[in-house]
């Protein structure tokens, strides 16, 4: 059977683990080796009766408490929730947290935790997401770039031939661009430019051009960035109308 122990074997690998990280390690052994119901100190038990040497009882404090915040991120998400046929401090998955059923739900789960869907423009929930969650951090960067490209390049109606930063000088050009928005001052607009110049230089070229490591992390933030600018792109169309 499956214990807490198994996956963390000392109380400074399980501290030094954030809320979220934790918490699907204990979402996944509930999913393996628990019942229907369960409490915190299920878990928690395991590792002070197996008188491990990687749990002194000095350690038993942080450990708790790191367990509560993990436990309390998953009641945050909606993975687990009271039992409500179960007396006070037993606990139960929700239905989206019994969906999670294997190693790899899990994994995906936690890698698409840090780009959540609702934040996303919805060009890049159905063409980007997917390959974030698998893993394809730099073909899912370039490719939010890309529509960030499209839609920029389709609402100036400029010609194919500009491309990248180009593109973008010409779109957002402070005196001349046809999305330029002329009610603000110069140096917002010109700010403007620069933001969609800098974004599409710095995002889009470097992982199109030559292989580059995206860490998870960045490839978010990334992606959260051209969400961003497709959402001024859609904030222009609303003041044409």
């Amino acid at each position: 059977m499956s214990v807490l122990l198994d996956y963390l074997p000392n109380a400074d690998a399980l501290t030094s683990l954030g809320p979220e990280d934790l918490g699907m390690i204990l979402l996944e052994l509930m999913q393996k080796v628990r019942g229907p119901n369960f409490g915190r100190s299920d878990l928690e038990m395991a590792l002070w009766n197996a008188n491990s040497l990687g749990y002194p009882i000095s350690k038993k404090r942080d450990v708790i408490r790191a367990v509560a915040e993990a436990w309390q991120w998953l009641e945050s998400e909606g993975l687990v929730m009271a039992d409500p046929d179960q007396p006070n401090g037993f606990f139960c998955l929700t239905r989206k947290g019994a969906a999670l059923k294997s190693t790899s739900d899990v994994e995906t789960y936690r890698h698409g935790n840090i780009l959540p869907e609702g934040l996303l423009h919805p060009k890049l929930v159905s063409k980007v997401r997917p390959m974030f969650l698998r893993g394809d951090y730099d073909v899912a960067v370039v490719q939010a770039f890309r529509q960030v490209e499209i839609a920029v390049r389709d609402a100036a109606q400029l010609s194919d031939d500009l491309v990248g930063q180009k593109l973008m000088r010409a779109a957002y050009n402070p005196e001349s661009g046809p999305l330029t928005d002329m009610n603000t001052p110069a140096g917002e607009r010109q700010a403007v430019m620069e933001l969609f110049s800098g974004a599409i230089g710095h995002g889009r070229n470097p992982p199109s051009h030559r292989d580059v490591v995206i860490a998870r992390a960045d490839a978010a933030r990334l992606i959260g960035l051209a969400s961003y600018l497709l959402q001024l792109v859609d904030d222009w169309h609303l003041l044409r109308r």
